[in-house]
């Protein structure tokens, strides 16, 4: 009879150790922790992770400081499947460190491990900026990024003729888009425009002509080079047709894309 009995309280014991419920991790998991590049300090940096728990996320916080001091927090929102937020630009030289604490609806807090950048170590890759269309009817430059980053424009030079002795333009404070077009306008013009747009020389539609723009460093960006020695007047614009060479386009685009000529022109 003891031996039954005690088979008995066995049992209820397994019965009552079934019954209790499995406690679900109170804590959240940090992954995929990245960061965009900061070429300038004009780059505001997007710093993305993906942020998941078996209960409810309550918070999630980027926390960064700015040359190892000036710790600041940043509420991070949930984008696309990954929570992200921004590091506002800061001077080249700067160095950021940044990580995420996430929080749960337990009250649990993880902290992810620390990443870091540099502004301006990575260079800027100019390549993508091309000069893509001149006027010399209505006297403006255009320039266009063709790249799949932003251009920081700040120190980018133009030159006139071949007279690298003297800027006809300084480049200005800017990121230029992947895609997006500035509009230069000659002096000539007279215009109330933003002096940072305006070019200190005029630009002719009826001579030979040569525009080039340089990187800080002074190398050459792109080079526009006219051969018209038979001085002939050109309506419209010079521009770049799709196939990136230049030609005689007679629809002008300032700050759009090109209209494509028939008549392609003969550089030097």
């Amino acid at each position: 009879m003891k031996q039954i009995f005690s088979i008995a309280l066995a049992l209820c014991a397994i019965m009552l150790t079934s019954c209790v419920k499995d406690e679900v991790y109170p804590y959240a998991e940090v992954s995929n922790l990245t960061n965009t590049e900061a070429y300038s300090q004009a780059d505001n940096v997007l710093v993305t992770a993906k942020v998941s728990a078996l209960v409810g996320i309550a918070d999630v916080q980027l926390n960064y400081t700015v040359n190892g001091k000036d710790l600041k927090s940043v509420p991070m929102v949930l984008e696309n499947g990954a929570y992200a937020a921004l590091i506002p630009g800061q001077p080249k030289g700067t160095k950021v460190a940044y990580y995420v604490v996430a929080t749960t609806e337990s009250g649990k807090t993880t902290t992810s491990a620390t990443n870091s950048y540099e502004v301006g170590k990575v260079p800027i890759n100019y390549t993508g900026l091309v000069l893509n269309e001149l006027n010399g009817n209505d006297k403006f430059i255009e320039l266009y990024n063709g790249g799949d980053h932003a251009i920081y424009l700040a120190e980018v030079r133009m030159f006139k003729d071949s007279n690298f002795d003297a800027a006809t333009w300084e480049g200005i404070e800017k990121n230029l888009a992947p895609g997006e077009y500035l509009v230069l306008y000659s002096e000539d013009l007279k215009l109330e425009i933003d002096p940072a747009l305006v070019f200190h020389s005029g630009l002719s539609s009826k001579k030979s002509v040569r525009i080039t723009i340089q990187s800080p460093d002074g190398k050459q960006i792109d080079d526009f080079n006219l051969n018209n020695d038979a001085l002939v007047k050109y309506a419209g614009s010079f521009g770049r047709n799709a196939d990136g060479k230049w030609y005689h386009q007679t629809t002008k685009t300032p700050g759009a894309k090109n209209v494509d000529g028939e008549e392609a022109l003969t550089m030097k």
